[in-house]
């Protein structure tokens, strides 16, 4: 027999603790994993800390899972001979881009050669977490198509790093089932210089502001 739930369980305890150690949700600069969104005025906002998002202990717990399962894929990419870099050599941190003076860029997951697909060219790797409606779809249709947000991420941390970077390697999980999927990304320049000049929009201070 199931014994009755207290008001205080272990398991709220839990949640509970992700919540109150969250940190601050606000950054000094507008990344390139949300550049692709499609509402121009979330973005605006978003840079200029209109709305102090807080966070679920759950949802919180999600985001954790989506960083835990980089290691595995890691490891999976390395167990059948690809050479991953997580950190940059030079500088012994995560591969970070940057545009418009720092206030805006991102970091990327890591570099790798060795892909059976062409073994001797270098890409950007990006890994993601999916249920299996958003997994499904991605198989379906690709990711520029299925993850917008996320191919331009792509279009935008390979414009802005080495020029030799022209390719990426997409690597997501569905998390119902454990199926892997892959996809190679090709740099569209277009894209992401047309990107970047967005975010360099978006954080520069309205002319209003400029003549105060």
């Amino acid at each position: 027999m199931k014994i009755p739930e207290p008001n205080k369980t272990t398991i709220k305890a839990i949640i509970r603790h992700y919540e109150d150690n969250q940190g601050g949700a606000f950054r000094a600069h507008l990344g390139g994993s949300i550049i692709g969104r499609p509402c121009d005025r979330a973005l605006w906002y978003t840079f200029r800390w209109c709305t102090d998002v807080k966070h679920g202990g759950q949802l919180l717990r999600l985001f954790q899972t989506g960083h835990l399962a980089e290691e595995r894929f890691v490891a999976d990419l390395r167990n059948v001979g690809i050479k991953v870099f997580e950190t940059d050599p030079a500088t012994g941190k995560q591969f970070r881009i940057s545009a418009c003076n720092g206030h805006f860029g991102g970091s990327f997951d890591g570099v790798g050669q060795g892909f059976i697909e062409a073994p001797k060219t270098w890409h950007l790797i990006e890994m993601k977490t999916h249920n299996e409606k958003s997994f499904n779809n991605l198989v379906k249709k690709g990711v520029e198509e299925a993850k917008p947000e996320h191919f331009i991420q792509m279009q935008v941390y390979m414009y802005l790093a080495n020029p030799q970077l022209t390719r990426a390697f997409y690597i997501a999980v569905n998390k119902n089932t454990d199926e892997l999927y892959g996809e190679r990304v090709r740099l569209d320049p277009v894209i992401g210089k047309a990107a970047i000049e967005s975010g360099m929009h978006y954080c520069q201070r309205p002319s209003s502001e400029q003549n105060q």
